[in-house]
This record gives C-alpha cells, sequence and structure tokens, in this order.
C-alpha cells in the first residue's frame, strides 16, 4: 500500500474512534446538564494525538507518545479532581479519554482491526449504560454468581483440562467436552442477556424469539401455562412457542457448524426449512387477533449454573458413548435410535456428540438423518407439553405449527436421502 494512503488511514481510523466516543460523551454532557472536560471534538483530537505519536515513533523515538501520553493523562486528572470538588464522582468520561488515546495510538501502530473493534466497543458501553444499569438492578444474587460461574469454566477450567481422549474408542476428551459446554452455556447465555437488555415487557414475541438462545422447552412450557392463566393472550403466547422452536432449530445449525462445518451441506436444508416454516407459522398465529394484548412473558432465568454445566456434560458424554456403541454394534439403524431416544434428555448434546463422531463410512447421510429424527422428536415432546399443559386455542394452534415443522424437516430429509 502507498505509504501515504496507508498513514490517512490510520489517522482515519483514530478520528472516527474518536468521534464515536465524542459524540455519546457531548449527550452525556446534555443529560447531565453540566460540562464535560471533553466532548466530540476534543476526544478527536486525544484520538489522533495518540495516531500521531505512535506514527512519530520509528523516527522520533518511543519519548513522543510517552510525553503525549503523559500530557493526556495529566488533563484528566486535573479534570476528574475538579469535577469531584464539585461533587461529580463519576471518572466515565476521564477513563473514556485515556482509552481513546490508547486505541488512537493502536490505530497509528496499524493495528486497525483491533482498533476498531475496540473502539466500537467501548462507544457501545458508553451508550448501553441506562439499559446495562437495569439489567444490573434486576439480576438477583444467584444470577450475578451464574455469571462469575460461567466466567470460570470459560477462562480457568477449560485452559487445564487435559486435550486427549479416555474411555471407550477414546471418545471422552475432557477439554473437548469441557469446550461444548462453554460453547452451550454461552449461546444460552446470550439469550438470556437478550431478554435482560430487551425488557421483558417487549412482549410474549420476543421473549419467545430470544427465549429460544436459552430453552424452546422452557418457554413451550411458560407460554403454556400463560394460556391457562391469561385466555386473553392465547394467540401470542401460541406465536412465541413455536417462534422459540424455530430458534431452536437455528441453534442446531450453530452448534452442527461450530464442531464439523461438513454436514451443513446435508443439514441445513432440513433445518432452515424447520426454521422458516416456525417463523411464517409463528408470523401467522401473530396475525389472527392483531388486537390482542402482548403481555410480558413469565420471567426467564438465567439457564447457567456449575451444576447445570456439569449436567450437561454427564449427558453430552453418555450420548457419545451411547450414539457410538450403538453405530459400532448396531450400524446405522443404532445411531438413529441412539439419536432418538437421546432427544428426550437434550437435543443439543445429540447435535453435537453425532456431528462429533464424523460422516464415518455413509459419508453425511446417516448423521444428518439421525440429527434430524433428534430434532423431530424433540419438537413432538414440545407439542406434548403443549397439549397437555396449554388450553383452549393454544393447543391447536401450536400442535399445527409444531407438526408442520416437524414435517417439513422430514420430509427434506427423507427428499435429501432419497437423492443420495
Amino acid at each position: 500500500m502507498n505509504p501515504d494512503l496507508n498513514a490517512l488511514l490510520r489517522l482515519g481510523v483514530a478520528l472516527a474512534i474518536g468521534l464515536l466516543i465524542g459524540l455519546d460523551r457531548e449527550r452525556a454532557e446534555d443529560r447531565k446538564a453540566q460540562a464535560e472536560f471533553a466532548g466530540v471534538r476534543t476526544f478527536p483530537i486525544i484520538a489522533l494525538v495518540g495516531c500521531l505519536g505512535a506514527m512519530l515513533d520509528p523516527w522520533l523515538g518511543s519519548w513522543v507518545s510517552a510525553v503525549a501520553f503523559l500530557a493526556v493523562l495529566a488533563i484528566t486528572v486535573i479534570s476528574y479532581l475538579r469535577s469531584s470538588r464539585d461533587g461529580n464522582v463519576g471518572a466515565t468520561t476521564e477513563v473514556a479519554a485515556i482509552v481513546t488515546f490508547l486505541l488512537g495510538a493502536t490505530a497509528g501502530a496499524g493495528q486497525l482491526v483491533l482498533a476498531g473493534a475496540a473502539g466500537v466497543a467501548v462507544a457501545v458501553l458508553l451508550v448501553a449504560k441506562a439499559r446495562l444499569e437495569a439489567m444490573s438492578r434486576t439480576l438477583t444474587a444467584e444470577e450475578v454468581s451464574a455469571v462469575l460461574e460461567l466466567a470460570v469454566i470459560s477462562v480457568i477450567v477449560l485452559p487445564i483440562l487435559p486435550d486427549r481422549g479416555f474411555g471407550p474408542w477414546a471418545l471422552l476428551n475432557p477439554r473437548e467436552m469441557w469446550w461444548i459446554v462453554v460453547l452451550v452455556a454461552g449461546l444460552s447465555f446470550v439469550g438470556f442477556v437478550a431478554v435482560r437488555m430487551l425488557g421483558e415487557q417487549r412482549g410474549l414475541a420476543v421473549t419467545g424469539a430470544v427465549g429460544g438462545l436459552v430453552s424452546s422447552t422452557a418457554v413451550t412450557l411458560a407460554m403454556a401455562e400463560r394460556s391457562r392463566e391469561e385466555p386473553a393472550s392465547r394467540h401470542a403466547a401460541a406465536a412465541a412457542a413455536v417462534l422459540a422452536s424455530a430458534v431452536m432449530a437455528g441453534r442446531v445449525l450453530v452448534f452442527a457448524g461450530a464442531v464439523n462445518r461438513g454436514i451443513l451441506e446435508r443439514l441445513a436444508p432440513t433445518v432452515v426449512a424447520m426454521l422458516v416454516t416456525g417463523a411464517v407459522s409463528a408470523w401467522l398465529i401473530a396475525r389472527l387477533d392483531p388486537r390482542q394484548q402482548v403481555a410480558a412473558g413469565n420471567r426467564i432465568r438465567n439457564p447457567f449454573s456449575l451444576k447445570a454445566a456439569i449436567s450437561f456434560a454427564l449427558i453430552y458424554g453418555a450420548v457419545l458413548l451411547v450414539a457410538r456403541g450403538a453405530q459400532e454394534w448396531l450400524g446405522d439403524k443404532g445411531m438413529l435410535a441412539a439419536a432418538a431416544l437421546s432427544s428426550v434428555a437434550d437435543v443439543d448434546a445429540v447435535t453435537i456428540a453425532i456431528t462429533r463422531m464424523g460422516p464415518g463410512e455413509t459419508v453425511w447421510r446417516v448423521p444428518a438423518v439421525a440429527i434430524t429424527l433428534a430434532v423431530v422428536m424433540n419438537t413432538l415432546i414440545k407439542l406434548g407439553i403443549a397439549m397437555m399443559r396449554g388450553e383452549g386455542s393454544y393447543r391447536l394452534l401450536v400442535a399445527r405449527a409444531l407438526l408442520a415443522m416437524a414435517a417439513s424437516a422430514a420430509l427434506v430429509q427423507v427428499w435429501l436421502f432419497v437423492a443420495g
């Protein structure tokens, strides 16, 4: 790349980072009705100072960046001392100024992707202040502990586990199994955070969509209970339950692709057909009574706990062994039977276990059929839950939609299997 163009690109990224952060700090000044030491003009300048310092280092030495950083640091410290003397104990703007300088220096050093990504992350954190504070107030002590436990299993436990196979066929690799636990728990936690940040008062449709990332079975049960408690919201509750199952289909695709992308060619058409059928069905159900009040759903609890993580690891290990053993002793029919039976416990575990076993002699035909069978069985189980626990039109609406989803998945997979 032309040196001049490269230099302009670095300056441009630094300027963009400063503008992003400065825009929020300018709005914060208006919100608090008090002057901040830096705003929409000062922050871009701070970022440019950091960028220029890093760009001049090869010719003038690192003392330029050091002096520039000390100057920015001195200004921010003086500003904080003055604002704290006036009774304002917040230091967000001052800390943001220091981070902006460092991000500008990162861009000046040529790490444009890192600087840009970190700059966007800082800007999002600043803008999302109200939602983050609201979410933190809704979290219980149990849920905060669960967040810490999730961090522990991800950052501390995972790296120290042995990375080799144990047990029959050397299938049980502790690090690999725990990575699966982190993946599933992490996606479920994303859904939980989405519910908290969007607010459970956004209605059953939102609760169903993001609740599907947590547990579509739990959403189906919760909506069935709501159909009994609030007959006026039966259509909305049914739409939410169906939408959660559609999102569950998306989960299957994500987990299968994360373990081995090779299966997607055989599995994606089936899962996409199910997802589209569910989404369209939910939309049609919601349109049946547009005047209906779409009330908030039952409170979705944080799905993660250390006990739940260990339970999933045990289920996953058991499914892995059962599926492999059934395949060894009974062939492809054994894998299909194992998938169907194991789907009662956890469809995620079935998906990951079968995908991890690989294509074998059948390429991906039989594994894709096995996962489809598990998803269909799991969908029929939720249909049973809706029929047993729901009331009135909720049962009929959910039953029709889930049957259509199961049928679409089965038909597409049969067509793929026959076509070879």
